[in-house]
C-alpha cells in the first residue's frame, strides 16, 4: 500500500485520506514514522503514515483503533514528559545537542557536571571558534535551546549551561571589563553608557559586578536578543 507524509502524524493521515478519497473511519493506519521537529532547522523529520481501505467498513467500530505515537510538540508539552527523571532528560539534551552540532560542522563530545542550581554540558571539539560563534552568539543559541528543552522536560528550576574551554569564564571577565570601563567613563563625564546587547546571564553579571559602586548604577532596555544595560550616575537623595 502507499504510504503518506505530513509536518506530523495527522497532518499525513489527512493526507492520505484526501489521496484515497476515504473517510478516517474507512481506513486502518499504521505510522511508520512519527516524525521530529528538530531544532534549528537540523534534523527535521517527516511523519509516515501507510492507509489500508477496511474491507468492511461497518465493522470498524467493533475494532481498537490504531496506535498513534505522541508527536514531538505533544511531547514538549504533555504530562509524562515532565515527569522524566534527570538523567534521562540529561541523556536525551546530550544527543541533541551532538546532533545539532554534527549538523552544522562542529562534532562534539560532552562531559555533564552539577552543583545546586546549575547544570553545565562541556562540549569539547575541534572547532571551538565555530562553534562559539562571533561574541558568543552559536554557542548562546545552542545554551537557549537546551534551557528551553530542558523546563519542557522537568520540573523545578535548573540553569542550563554549554560551555566551551573556559569560555564561559574569559566571557565573564571581558563583561566585568566592561563594565568597569563604563562606570568610569560615566563618572567621568556624568552621561549614561549603553552597553552591547547582551543575553540574560551576562547581564546579571554586569549589575553584580557594578552592585557595589556606589557612583553608579544599572538598569536593562530593549526586547529580545536586543535587550542591553544602561550604566548612569547613582541618584542622590
Amino acid at each position: 500500500m502507499p504510504t503518506y507524509e505530513g509536518s506530523d502524524i495527522q497532518a499525513a493521515v489527512n493526507e492520505g485520506l484526501q489521496a484515497m478519497h476515504l473517510t478516517r473511519e474507512e481506513v486502518t493506519v499504521d505510522v511508520l514514522e512519527a516524525g521530529k521537529k528538530g531544532f534549528l532547522g537540523f534534523g527535521r523529520r517527516l511523519a509516515v503514515v501507510r492507509l489500508t481501505p477496511n474491507e468492511q467498513p461497518s465493522q470498524v467500530k467493533q475494532s481498537a483503533p490504531a496506535p498513534v505515537e505522541p508527536t514531538p510538540t505533544d511531547n514538549l508539552t504533555s504530562t509524562p514528559q515532565k515527569r522524566k527523571s534527570g538523567a534521562e532528560t540529561e541523556a536525551e539534551l546530550s544527543a541533541y545537542l551532538e546532533a545539532i552540532t554534527a549538523q552544522i560542522g562542529t562534532p562534539v563530545s560532552i562531559h555533564v557536571t552539577h552543583d545546586h542550581r546549575s547544570t553545565t554540558y562541556h562540549l569539547k571539539t575541534d572547532k571551538e571558534g565555530l562553534l562559539i560563534g562571533k561574541h558568543g552568539k552559536t554557542i548562546n543559541a545552542l545554551q537557549y535551546l537546551a534551557q528551553t528543552y530542558f523546563d519542557h522536560h522537568m520540573k523545578g528550576k535548573q540553569t542550563i549551561i554549554l560551555e566551551v574551554g573556559d569560555y564561559r569564564q574569559r566571557r565573564a571577565a571581558i563583561v566585568s571589563h566592561l563594565a568597569d570601563k563604563a562606570a568610569r567613563e560615566v563618572v567621568a563625564t556624568g552621561k549614561p553608557v549603553f552597553l552591547e546587547p547582551m543575553p540574560g546571564f551576562e547581564r546579571k553579571i554586569v549589575h553584580g559586578h557594578l552592585a557595589t559602586n556606589h557612583h553608579v548604577q544599572t538598569h536593562s532596555e530593549g526586547q529580545g536578543d536586543r535587550r542591553s544595560i544602561v550604566v548612569e550616575l547613582a541618584r542622590t537623595f
